[in-house]
């Protein structure tokens, strides 16, 4: 989508309520009858049928008529759902630029009561089987649409972040819709893209909040240098989406590879060589220290 601000301006009420009647047709479709549609929105079938014509010209839904002539909505008219969830509930009042795209997500910048990182999630067609593979919150699902795997993806990465926050430096969850969610805005660039002046504290302060996450019993399970980003209160650490309760059977692995990911990047741009077995030290001496300070302060 090229202007998503201008997309969203560009919707009517009704076609607001056509494309939700599409998601939620999209539960037993694969391509909604129009019919179907006129039921979920509550509109005339020929009203339907001049709008569904409409959105097809804005390339808002896909149609198919091989068997029957059925749509269904992609992810551009799925973040245009979220962004009006959101503004309906008070959570965002201005969407701006494109911030950052990653393998399965898309950031905008945005306003709400605060300067807030819109992120909508991506997890498409072509990673879906990936996404079934290592995504717990998918569960046992035979059959997942990958349009509510993306939402199901949201939804567990901002139940993380609530869990995590505001214990571990993460940005502030605000509010999820959908596939997305909004979170506050963290003004600093990727650990990637800095030199820090004290590496060698800078790493610890990392190996601390993964301490910390620990202690509240989950592992992020896929940190790298690039979703560590470099604020002026410290490390923040963001994507969450791929983590894992510390119970989890392949937690362990995980955690490991975390940390080597993060010693591999401080050994490559700094020369700092920390053995695996001192870093899961710090992080296991910081979940600890955690806990016992968390239980002195309880009242007997």
């Amino acid at each position: 989508m090229q202007n998503l601000a201008e997309a969203f301006l560009g919707l009517s009420k009704e076609d607001r309520s056509l494309l939700s009647a599409i998601e939620t047709g999209m539960k037993t479709h694969e391509w909604v009858p129009s019919y179907v549609i006129s039921e979920l929105s509550g509109l005339p079938v020929r009203k339907v049928d001049f709008l569904l014509g409409r959105l097809f010209e804005k390339k808002l839904v896909e149609k198919e008529s091989l068997h029957y002539l059925g749509f269904r909505i992609d992810f551009d008219a799925y973040d245009l759902l979220a962004l009006s969830d959101f503004v309906k509930r008070g959570r965002l009042s201005a969407i701006g630029e494109k911030i950052g795209v990653g393998k399965e997500s898309v950031v905008y910048d945005a306003l709400g009561e605060a300067a807030l990182a819109v992120k909508f999630h991506r997890q498409g067609r072509t990673s879906f089987k990936h996404v079934r593979r290592l995504r717990d919150h998918l569960g046992d699902r035979p059959r997942v649409p990958w349009l509510y795997a993306a939402a199901l993806a949201a939804r567990h990465e901002f139940s993380v972040m609530e869990k995590l926050f505001p214990a571990v430096a993460i940005p502030k969850p605000v509010a999820c819709s959908r596939h997305a969610l909004a979170m506050e805005y963290v003004a600093g660039p990727a650990l990637h893209k800095v030199a820090l002046s004290d590496p060698q504290d800078g790493l610890e302060m990392i190996l601390g909040e993964v301490g910390k996450a620990l202690n509240l019993g989950i592992i992020h399970a896929d940190l790298s240098e690039f979703n560590i980003l470099v604020a002026d209160s410290g490390p923040k650490i963001i994507d969450w989406p791929q983590a894992v309760e510390a119970g989890h059977p392949h937690a362990r692995e995980w955690l490991e590879r975390d940390l080597s990911n993060v010693l591999r990047f401080f050994l490559r741009k700094y020369s700092i060589d920390m053995p695996l077995s001192r870093a899961l030290a710090i992080v296991e001496e910081q979940a600890g220290s955690v806990e016992k300070r968390e239980h002195a302060g309880k009242v007997p």
